[in-house]
């Protein structure tokens, strides 16, 4: 591990440096293996984090680690130093971009954001179809790569950030609320049902959000990406 920072009280980036000649796709991830330590079943332990950063050329990568209670994989990269190694296999995963040929949405939940920003920061410099990202939350605090998003936003006309906070501080003047009510308003703005989907988070928001585009809009199922952490 060569870097780390806090990106909320509860959420650790960690930056690891393999070889050069790693290569992965946005939207994949990684096995963290934990030499020494099993878990419940007994089995040597290794958890899956999705890799948060775009490919590079010298074999950087981050991973968002949020802290989960009772969770041994969370409490160790939590604690780790500089200069702690962990062995890893990967890349794996099948949840990646198709040609960019339609308007996309991005659906994000917490630590389900980390595809998305490795998709986004690899595409879009070269977007040429409408672009939208809704990241759901509990508070301001806890928005990973806020300013990040924003400043895409600004930097690129066909990229649109809608953040939105289920317990949001009195001055929030953004998007309240799941993001399941609002995801018809953005997905029409995009010209649903001509457009393709991305979701990744908790399982009962995936599967929430694939029925509101396949049923209620009309999206193939085949144009809905899903992972579910």
């Amino acid at each position: 591990m060569i870097g780390a920072r806090f990106l909320c009280p509860s959420v650790r980036e960690l930056t690891f440096k393999a070889s050069p000649e790693l290569s992965f796709q946005p939207g994949q991830w990684v096995s963290v293996h934990f030499p020494g330590h099993r878990n419940d079943r007994g089995e040597l332990l290794k958890s899956a984090y999705s890799i948060a950063s775009a490919p590079s050329n010298d074999g950087r990568f981050d991973l968002c680690v949020a802290r989960i209670k009772d969770s041994q994989s969370s409490t160790l990269l939590h604690a780790a130093s500089i200069g702690d190694r962990f062995p890893m296999t990967g890349p794996f995963g099948a949840f990646l971009m198709a040609a960019i040929e339609r308007p996309f949405l991005m659906v994000a939940t917490g630590t389900g954001i980390a595809p998305f920003r490795s998709m986004l920061h690899a595409t879009v410099a070269q977007a040429r179809q409408p672009m939208a990202l809704l990241f759901g939350n509990r508070d301001e605090s806890e928005t990973l790569y806020r300013s990040e998003f924003e400043a895409l936003e600004q930097s690129s006309p066909l990229f649109r950030f809608y953040p939105t906070l289920s317990q949001p501080s009195s001055g929030w003047t953004g998007r309240v609320g799941y993001v399941q009510p609002h995801v018809l308003d953005i997905a029409t703005r995009l010209g649903a049902p001509a457009c393709d989907a991305y979701v990744c988070g908790q399982p009962a928001m995936v599967k929430d959000v694939h029925r509101i585009l396949h049923v209620q809009l009309g999206l193939e199922a085949r144009r809905i990406h899903v992972e579910r952490y």
